[in-house]
């Protein structure tokens, strides 16, 4: 899901079953076989054992939480990870936002920078169709390695799921940066300029391209937070000013200075 490009982000190992692998190793070293059989309710179809197979590869080869010693699966990770799905997110984002060279963050970057334009393809396979055809890189992305790369987009707080689309909405991804990395640099309840701001969650966010006027992504996550109170976006006199993606009959387009407060922690 998360290996250097060319990868082909495979559905089945979905967050939820990558989730269910570490756990139940992280009670007890155990057989592969005995795992699958135990995931499967004794289930032994080929479509069944794929998807806990492949399940145990991310977990083990891609977020390196489980290692296989005497021929037993063992959980090798902080236990905190997988504590609550809240913290399996926020661990699998700090590894694999930061492989660049991932199809999974290559092909997220060129999500993120469509903006608006994703609404006209409508379907998954018009997104691989398209992409495949303006990224050589990706040229061998299909409609089964978008439908892989949905769920765990949508996982990690990229956007939310309509339908056959992901509506581009960063506010968990942003919210998770907040309540883990703010505190490091910045004061919880004290405004803090924009620019500098834009400087942090840049290095927070690789897969979003901060050179310019922001994502729609980024600017939805931002305005939403702001709507739920969670950051305050503000306007100052005579200050500079960073431009969110324009959106017609939106109260903020701009801003000089977020605070962020401590219930974002929440």
């Amino acid at each position: 899901m998360f290996k250097s490009n060319p990868d082909s982000m495979r559905m089945e190992p979905t967050p939820e079953r990558v989730l269910a692998v570490c756990r139940t190793v992280a009670q007890e070293s155990i057989s592969r076989e005995d795992l699958r059989s135990l995931l499967t309710l004794g289930l032994a179809g080929d479509k069944e054992v794929d998807e806990i197979n492949k399940s145990i590869a991310v977990a083990q080869d891609e977020l390196g939480l489980i290692q296989q010693k005497n021929n037993k699966l063992v959980f090798v990770g902080p236990k905190s990870a997988i504590e609550t799905p809240k913290a399996f997110r926020q661990y699998v984002s700090s590894l694999v936002f930061h492989r660049k060279d991932s199809t999974f963050v290559m092909f997220t970057r060129w999500i993120i920078a469509k903006n608006d334009s994703l609404f006209a393809m409508q379907k998954w396979e018009n997104m691989a169709e398209v992409c495949s055809k303006e990224v050589s890189e990706l040229s061998a992305v299909n409609e089964n390695s978008v439908l892989g790369w949905r769920f765990w987009a949508a996982f990690l707080g990229l956007g939310y799921l309509n339908g056959t689309m992901i509506l581009p909405n960063m506010k968990t991804r942003i919210q998770d940066a907040l309540a883990t990395s703010y505190a490091k640099s910045f004061r919880y309840g004290e405004a803090v300029r924009a620019a500098d701001f834009i400087i942090w969650l840049s290095n927070k966010l690789p897969e979003a391209d901060f050179s310019g006027k922001l994502p729609l992504a980024v600017s939805a996550g931002l305005r939403t937070l702001h709507e739920l109170g969670f950051i305050k976006l503000e306007t100052w006199q005579d200050s500079n000013r960073v431009m969110l993606f324009y959106v017609d009959g939106e109260p903020i387009n701009e801003f000089s200075h977020i605070t962020v407060w401590e219930e974002v922690c929440t």
